[in-house]
This record gives structure tokens, sequence and C-alpha cells, in this order.
């Protein structure tokens, strides 16, 4: 069983000055989002853009490490022009991942913030209803094993991360 101890606070250093922030996800999060949005085409050039949240929790799902960077960059962005930049908040996450000598926990504080905030509660849980319903809308047999496949192995990994099964 996997121990919860998610980490949704960083001790940045800005010269001299330390100082704790906490992840919140608030619509500066999902405004700050947006720049991690992705657009693709498909085969017949029709374009479709997914959302930076879910670009974000997929990637976290899978344990990106540059997710957890991106995903930080978002639920910091509430604190205006005192955010910290993109290098103090990975060197916090560096002196995490030393400390630790893992992501679990980061890993572990992403989810949490992005599934059980009321901000993003309802949000979260769409992206396990679509995964759910697209996974039967397939038609071809083997398209459709292979998105199962898929919805199993993001759903092996939210349980191993926060050690319990998802929606």
């Amino acid at each position: 069983m996997t121990n919860i101890n998610p980490v949704t606070e960083l001790e940045i250093i800005d010269g001299d000055k330390k100082y704790t922030v906490e992840a919140k996800a608030t619509f500066f999060f999902d405004q700050k989002a947006k720049d991690f949005s992705e657009e693709k085409e498909d085969a017949n050039g029709k374009k479709t853009t997914t959302p930076g949240f879910e670009v974000i929790f997929n990637k976290i799902l899978f344990a990106d490490q540059a997710a957890l960077l991106d995903y930080w960059e978002c639920a910091l962005a509430y604190l205006g022009k005192d955010t910290p930049t993109r290098e103090q908040i990975s060197d916090a996450l560096l002196k995490i991942i030393d400390e630790k000598e893992d992501t679990l926990e980061l890993l572990q504080g992403a989810l949490d913030v992005m599934n059980n905030s009321g901000f993003f509660k309802r949000k979260a849980r769409q992206f396990w209803m679509q995964i759910n319903y697209y996974g039967t809308k397939v038609s071809e047999e083997e398209g459709k094993s292979d998105m199962q496949a898929g919805i199993k192995l993001l759903k092996e990994s939210y349980k191993e991360i926060m050690g319990a099964e998802p929606y």
C-alpha cells in the first residue's frame, strides 16, 4: 500500500530570503495552465486542443518530472507579481527530490490539489468520466483494445501514486 504524504508547499530561496509557498487550485491556476495546452492534428487535418489542466494531469499520472514544474508554476500563479520564477520553483523541487530520493510525494501533492480542491474537483472527475466514456466508443476491435489498455494504465498509475482507485 502506498503511503500518502502529499507535498503541497515549497520552500523558495530568493537571494538571502527564504519563504514557503502553498500550492492552490484557483482561477489563476486555470489561466496559467492554458500555456501548457497542446494542439494536435489528426489524420484528416482536424486540429484539436487538449486543455492545459488535462495535459498536466495526464503527465503527472505518468510521473513526468517536467509536468511537476508546470504544475507548480500554475499552482503558484495566484501569487501574482510575487510568483517565484520557474528556476526558483525548479530549485525547490530538486531539493525535495534530493531529500526524499523520489518524486512520489510531489506527484501525490499535485494530484491531491487537483482532485480535491473545490475549484478542480469536478474537472478531475470529468477527466475520468471522459476517459471511461471514450474507451467504450472506439469502434474497431484493435483500437478498442489499445484504448482500454491505456485506460487501465492510467488508472493503475493513479492507484500507484495515490493508493486508491480514481473516482
